[in-house]
């Protein structure tokens, strides 16, 4: 028999794994995980769409892990709603990459997942950073601060 597994986590669409799953992600880890994966949350600022897919998962063989997922805006809301219950143990970031890869606020996901959730496990969509040098060299600073933090991260 398949054990729960802890929540994810997912942003713009974030998911949060107790899973955080991409809003359009895959039928992938449902899958391989079966009645063990539970998302928790989907952090997507387009709500209506956001819920429209959650709805749709709802309503497929992977209803198990969607049927108590919340929909939140942004990640501070959630943070706020958030029950200890709700702690994610993973995080999946689908978010195109002009929103995220960046030390710019509303562009710092990859830090405020660190602030927030501390040694929770990220997978980024790739590419990880789009955009002029700087931007660039902001994105090899987020990558030195997980790996500093010693967060086990993903990329694909």
């Amino acid at each position: 028999m398949d054990k729960p597994m802890e929540p994810l986590l997912s942003v713009r669409t974030v998911s949060l794994i107790r899973l955080i799953i991409r809003a359009s992600v895959s039928n992938q880890p449902n899958s391989k995980l079966g009645r063990r994966l539970k998302v928790v949350a989907l952090i997507d600022p387009a709500i209506e769409r956001a819920t429209a897919v959650l709805q749709k998962k709802c309503d497929s063989f992977v209803v198990s892990a969607y049927q108590d997922t919340r929909v939140f805006k942004s990640l501070e809301d959630f943070v706020k709603h958030m029950s200890p219950k709700d702690r994610p143990r993973a995080v999946v970031v689908g978010s195109p990459p002009m929103f995220r890869g960046s030390l710019q606020p509303g562009r710092d996901i990859e830090m405020q997942i660190l602030k927030h959730f501390p040694g929770v496990a990220m997978f980024m969509e790739k590419p990880i950073a789009t955009g002029p040098p700087h931007e660039i060299e902001e994105a090899f600073t987020i990558a030195k601060a997980i790996s500093e933090s010693k967060t086990i991260c993903s990329v694909g």
